[in-house]
């Protein structure tokens, strides 16, 4: 089985609360068809209304810039169109793939094992599930690095809010290296 960057953003979501909302933006037309969707990290879009129809409206998403082309129908000056679409209200799947990616290269730097990325999405050599977690919780502490205790079902941190994020990452692995109980505790500075 192979590990895709996509299985760790899962994990990291849940980590950090980011999970998909849903959200809804009402605009009224004038004179472009192109409309700027409200949230920037939109996953897709779940319908479009034009004067409270969905029927026979075609629309282009584009992604990269949470716009909504209208297609068809033609539109009149004041029409209604309504986008419902889902969103991540923090991070993008990019941007917690490069944390992802900022993770790994802090597990090789401590001397834990060396990932690689193949294919633009997956994991080389294979993380296990204990490793996979591992990634998550040092892409949390980039993320987060004043966050006082990462938990997960089978392992949670506590670090002291003073240390500096690269030694928090430091002990973490080191922890891990050692400790397979799952609770990890690290000490404030001496």
């Amino acid at each position: 089985m192979s590990t895709s960057l996509s299985d760790i953003t899962t994990q990291i979501r849940f980590l950090i609360n980011d999970s998909a909302k849903q959200g809804v933006d009402i605009f009224t037309y004038g004179s472009s068809a192109l409309f700027t969707l409200t949230e920037a990290n939109v996953i897709g879009i779940t319908s479009v209304l034009v004067n409270d129809v969905s029927s026979g409206v075609s629309y282009t998403f584009y992604s990269t810039t949470s716009k909504v082309k209208i297609d068809t129908p033609s539109l009149l000056t004041g029409d209604t169109i309504e986008v419902d679409y889902n969103f991540y209200p923090n991070y993008s799947d990019t941007e917690l793939q490069d944390y992802c990616y900022s993770a790994m290269v802090h597990i090789s730097n401590n001397n834990y094992k060396t990932f690689l990325i193949e294919s633009a999405s997956y994991i080389y050599p294979d993380p296990d599930d204990r490793e996979v977690r591992l990634i998550a919780m040092v892409a949390c502490l980039l993320i987060s690095p004043d966050n006082r205790s990462i938990r997960t079902p089978d392992l949670t941190i506590n670090v002291p809010k003073d240390l500096p994020t690269s030694d928090k990452i430091s002990k973490l692995i080191t922890y891990y290296k050692k400790d397979s109980h799952g609770i990890f505790t690290t000490a404030g500075k001496a």
